[in-house]
C-alpha cells in the first residue's frame, strides 16, 4: 500500500475560528487540508508570552491525531532589520526546522512571508506560499501616515521606506525558491510582477460566516452608519483619515450637525491623533466592542470602508457581505477584492462628495440599497465562502503534493 503523502505546514501565530483575521483564514485552509489523506507536520511560531502559549496547548489537543503532528517554538522576533538588508533569526526555531528535516516532506506550505522563509531551511520536492498584505507595503504606507499625523517627523519616515526597500528584497529572495505563491489580495499580482516574480496568482480565501445573519429590520430615522474593525491596522489608519478629512464635511453640508450618526465599532482604543479629531464632533459615536454586531449592522443604513489605502482585501467587507450588508467603501479596496463592483456588489467612491452621495442613496433609496446589498452576499457566497474558496486551495496543494517525486 503506498505511503500517504506528507506536508509540512507552518504559520506565525495559532490558527483559530474567530479571532485575528489571517489566523481564522489559516484555520478554514487547514481544515480542508486535514480531510485530504495526507499526514500533515504543522510548525508553529508563538510569541513570547502566557497567551500564545495557552492557545497553542488548546489547538493542540483539539486538533493532534496520528494524521496530524503540531509542535510550536516561542521564538519572539524572529526578523533583524537592518538599515543595509534584514536577516532572519532562526535559532529559537532550531527544534521546529530539525523536525520539519526530519518529517521528508512531499510538500512544504508556508502561510505568510516569515514561515515561508523558514521554510528555506526544509528541504521538500514542492513549496507553496499563501500571502496575506505585503509586508512591504503595509509598512510603507505606516510611514506615510506617521509623517501625516506629525509632519515634524521626516527622518521616522525615512526609516520606515527603508525598512519597506528591505522587505522587498525579502519577498523577492525568498519567493523565488517556491513553486507556487498565492496572494489573497488582487493587487499584490502587481507588486510581485514588480520585485520580477511570476510563479504567483490571486485565489479569494475562505472567510467563514462567523456570526448568523439577522432578519432586515427598519432603519432609524436619523442616517445612523457603521465604521468597525480592529482600529490600529493600516486599514483602519486610512480610513479614519478619510473620514475626518475627506467626508465629515460633506456629511456636515448634507444633514447639518447632529444630523447623521457613525458608529465606531472595535476594540482598543482610538488612535490619539482621532481621538482629538473628533472631540468637537459628536456625530462619531464610540460604542467599542460589539457583542451582537449582526443586529447592529441590521439598525445601520450601511457599513463605511473608505480605506484609500491600495493594499490587501479587506476581511471587514468580506464581514459585512456576509450580512447582507450594503458597503460603501473607497474604490482602492476593489483593487484588491475585484468581485466588488460599484452599484452591483457594493457602492464605491473616490472622493468625499462621491462618498457622501453614496451614504445618501443609500438612506433615500432603500430598494436600491437592498438590491446592492444582497448581490454582495450572493458574491461572498460564490468566492469567499469556506467550501468555495478552501476547495480551489486544496485543488493546489493536491496537485503540487502528487507531483512530488515519490520515494
Amino acid at each position: 500500500m503506498p505511503r500517504r503523502r506528507r506536508i509540512v505546514v507552518c504559520t506565525k501565530g495559532v490558527p483559530d475560528e474567530r479571532e485575528g483575521a489571517s489566523l481564522v483564514i489559516i484555520h478554514n485552509f487547514l481544515q480542508g487540508i486535514r480531510a485530504q489523506s495526507f499526514d500533515i507536520l504543522h510548525l508553529v511560531l508563538l510569541d513570547e508570552g502566557q497567551k500564545d502559549c495557552e492557545a497553542f496547548e488548546a489547538y493542540r489537543a483539539s486538533i493532534a491525531d496520528e494524521h496530524f503532528e503540531v509542535i510550536a517554538a516561542s521564538t519572539g522576533q524572529l526578523v533583524v532589520q537592518g538599515a543595509r538588508e534584514h536577516q532572519i533569526d532562526l535559532s529559537r526555531a532550531a527544534k521546529l526546522i530539525e523536525r520539519g528535516r526530519e518529517f521528508a516532506a512531499d510538500l512544504f506550505i508556508g502561510f505568510d512571508i516569515l514561515p515561508a522563509w523558514l521554510g528555506l531551511e526544509i528541504p521538500a520536492p514542492r513549496k507553496l506560499s499563501w500571502l496575506g498584505d505585503l509586508n512591504f507595503q503595509t509598512t510603507y504606507y505606516h510611514g506615510l501616515y506617521g509623517l501625516q499625523e506629525r509632519p515634524w517627523r521626516i527622518f521616522t519616515f525615512a526609516k520606515y521606506w527603508l525598512a519597506a526597500r528591505n522587505w522587498e528584497h525579502v519577498y523577492a529572495r525568498v519567493l523565488s525558491f517556491y513553486d507556487e505563491v498565492i496572494v489573497s489580495a488582487a493587487s499584490s499580482e502587481g507588486q510581485l510582477n514588480r520585485l520580477g516574480l511570476t510563479n504567483h496568482r490571486y485565489c479569494p480565501y475562505p472567510w467563514p460566516v462567523i456570526d448568523d445573519p439577522v432578519p432586515q429590520c427598519e432603519k432609524p430615522d436619523i442616517p445612523t452608519f457603521m465604521f468597525f474593525g480592529n482600529l490600529v491596522g493600516l486599514g483602519s489608519r486610512s480610513a479614519l483619515h478619510f473620514m475626518v478629512t475627506k467626508v465629515y464635511g460633506p456629511l456636515i453640508k448634507l444633514w447639518g450637525p447632529g444630523g447623521f450618526k457613525i458608529l465606531l465599532a472595535g476594540r482598543g482604543s482610538l488612535p490619539k491623533w482621532f481621538a482629538d479629531a473628533i472631540k468637537d464632533k459628536p456625530e462619531f459615536v464610540r460604542v467599542g466592542f460589539v457583542e451582537d454586531l449582526p443586529s447592529t449592522l441590521a439598525g445601520c443604513h450601511a457599513a463605511l470602508v473608505p480605506i484609500d489605502v491600495p493594499v490587501g482585501n479587506r476581511t471587514r467587507i468580506l464581514y459585512a457581505l456576509s450580512q447582507s450588508t450594503l458597503v460603501i467603501a473607497h474604490e482602492n479596496v476593489a483593487l484588491g477584492n475585484v468581485a466588488l463592483v460599484d452599484g452591483q456588489t457594493c457602492a464605491l467612491a473616490v472622493s468625499g462628495g462621491e462618498f457622501v452621495a453614496r451614504m445618501k442613496r443609500a438612506v433615500d433609496d432603500p430598494l436600491w440599497a437592498r438590491r446592492v446589498a444582497e448581490s454582495g452576499c450572493q458574491v461572498y457566497k460564490e468566492f469567499f465562502s469556506p467550501e468555495k474558496a478552501t476547495a480551489e486551495f486544496i485543488a493546489r496543494t493536491n496537485r503540487l503534493a502528487v507531483a512530488a517525486p515519490p520515494d
